[in-house]
């Protein structure tokens, strides 16, 4: 998710690792998403060795020089495959990935991403049922750790099911509030500013 984030970023400006680092931490990304802000330098000097980024300039000299990357036209065609992959995974914990949908939906187009999102649902509603047929065939001789297990299963796919109708159904309101930030990333320099107030 590091590299989706980062070239997400780059999509919108060029800049250096230290401010998209800022980013990750004034949004608290380590603690509620799993993204972790030390990551960002290794994720993009292989970025860009595989050709994704591409290094405009150095600023400063020694080890307080800052490097300027921008986005290449296969960042931005792989950048569109990463959005893709992350809408299509499950929501496996609190942390998941897919919780942080603005780069996601930025990278694709609507048919996309209700295609996915009706897909996904679709999958999930199979694991329910499968669920539920499991419990009864078990029911009458699952133990209660057993039964606990089978409840929380269901409700766990259950929740999963509800979020993304959710999300389809307001998936206007989430790309409308995706533009707000990607025009707030543009407009702001969040490695010299304090006066960050939440959006994501």
């Amino acid at each position: 998710m590091v590299q989706l984030l980062i070239l997400y970023y780059l999509s919108l400006k060029t800049t250096h690792g230290y401010e998209i680092q800022k980013f990750i931490q004034l949004n608290h990304m380590e603690e509620w998403n799993n993204i972790h802000s030390g990551s960002i330098y290794y994720a993009m000097s292989k970025l860009q060795k595989e050709g994704m980024i591409d290094l405009v300039e150095k600023v400063g000299h020694h080890e307080k020089s800052r490097k300027i990357y921008e986005i290449t036209d296969k960042g931005r065609s792989h950048l569109a495959q990463m959005a893709l992959q992350e809408l299509e995974k499950p929501l496996g914990a609190i942390t998941a990935e897919k919780f942080l949908i603005y780069p996601i939906v930025a990278n694709l187009s609507k048919p996309i991403i209700v295609s996915a999102i009706e897909a996904h649902i679709s999958m999930l509603q199979k694991s329910l049922a499968d669920i539920r047929m499991w419990s009864e065939q078990k029911q009458d001789k699952a133990g209660e750790v057993e039964k606990a297990t089978f409840k929380l299963m269901e409700s766990t796919v259950e929740n999963q099911i509800e979020w993304h109708r959710v999300l389809s159904e307001h998936i206007d309101e989430t790309c409308l509030k995706s533009l707000e930030i990607s025009r707030l990333i543009k407009k702001v320099d969040f490695s010299i500013s304090d006066d960050y107030f939440e959006h994501i």
